[in-house]
């Protein structure tokens, strides 16, 4: 194996001239450093930096044939075409990140869910790839079960218009699981404390659709308990929905799993944190700027989430009855030519059911 390789080029798709040489040279030294393997196939991805050699190595997506199935199927771009966007990756049994050489999952069912609540299914084919075209702009959540000891593991799944996106699939093992609210994963997590309240273990994983899950657990009595800085001092909220300590469940483990119950669904009714629907006017427009929402809290960021092309409408959490200003953030896509934007702040008082329509300023339009 080696970072620099003399390669036999079998195929050209495009980004090589006529006039190239059949032999080239691969550079995979650093940054990022590809050691490729003699004899082995490789779908190579590179730069042109002078006449007959490659670089490889600023992480592209040069990797061996065989891997490469999701890379040569979207190549023409025929797959990535509008109306909608296309999801496609890899199902795979693993850990906790997805690797190449993990071992694919065939024929496994995947439901996608969108903000209206309509199901989108497919099922990965005999490699383990899935695929899902003409979805619209936006966020999807992935329905994380399984079985009764597996669940599929996901990133954030978002569709953008004419474009593939490449979203891997963990076929993971559990012991039990719960739920909270979906799409808090990045603002909350999940863990057993002792019973005196102080901390144990986090849980494995928070899904897209709000449910979180433990393996291995050591045998003993436990509180379980959903934590966020949102919440303020009171950042420790008790299941099955309380913030008072004396008041939590206490959950005894035997054998890596609870003695009387599998699944720990939080009370939504008196979850602290409430989804808040913003709509920015008029729709996105992507040549100038990307777009991001922002829940400010004393003029601190408390949280942030982006604004996908097409994407008609932004979730974002608060905490239930706090008050916050919504601002719709523009970051210039050209910076030297004209400078970032932002709309006037909309004052809210978190609550369930809130719709908030953003007006963005004719000059940032």
């Amino acid at each position: 194996m080696s970072s620099l390789a003399l390669a036999l080029v079998k195929d050209r798709y495009w980004g090589l001239p006529w006039y190239w040489p059949q032999v080239v040279l691969l550079d995979g030294s650093d940054p990022c450093d590809i050691a490729m393997a003699a004899g082995e196939d490789y779908l190579v991805s590179g730069r042109r930096v002078r006449y007959g050699m490659l670089d490889v190595n600023s992480c592209s997506r040069t990797q061996p044939l065989s891997y490469a199935q999701i890379d040569l199927r979207t190549l023409d771009g025929s797959h990535c075409a509008s109306p909608g966007g296309t999801l496609i990756g890899r199902v795979t049994e693993g850990g906790r990140w997805f690797l190449p050489s993990n071992p694919p999952v065939p024929n496994a069912p995947l439901t996608l869910r969108d903000q209206d609540g309509r199901d989108h299914t497919t099922m990965s084919d005999a490699d383990g790839i899935y695929e899902l075209q003409h979805l619209a702009p936006g966020d999807y959540t992935l329905d994380s079960h399984f079985s009764q000891t597996q669940y599929l593991s996901s990133q954030t799944l978002s569709a953008v218009e004419g474009t593939c996106l490449e979203r891997h699939v963990l076929l993971r093992s559990y012991d039990f699981s719960g739920r909270t609210p979906p799409g808090l994963q990045g603002d909350i997590s999940v863990r057993l404390l002792q019973t005196d309240g102080s901390p144990v273990t986090l849980s494995d994983s928070i899904e897209t659709d709000g449910k979180f899950f433990f393996s291995n657990v050591p045998d003993g009595e436990y509180l379980l308990a959903a934590e966020s800085g949102m919440l303020g001092a009171n950042n420790n909220f008790y299941y099955p929905g309380t913030f008072d300590l004396k008041k939590a469940a206490h959950i005894k483990v035997v054998s890596h799993k609870p003695a009387n119950i599998s699944e720990f669904n939080f009370n939504l009714d008196a979850w602290p944190l409430v989804p808040v629907m913003v709509t920015p006017d008029p729709p996105h427009n992507p040549d100038r700027y990307s777009w991001r929402v922002r829940l400010l809290s004393s003029d601190y960021v408390a949280s942030e989430r982006s604004w996908t092309v097409g994407e008609k409408t932004i979730r974002i959490y608060a905490a239930r009855g706090a008050s916050y200003k919504i601002v719709l953030y523009g970051f210039s896509n050209h910076p030297t030519e004209y400078d970032n934007c932002a709309s006037d702040p909309a004052n809210i008082s978190a609550q369930p059911g809130l719709i908030v329509r953003v007006k963005i300023p004719s000059s940032c339009q």
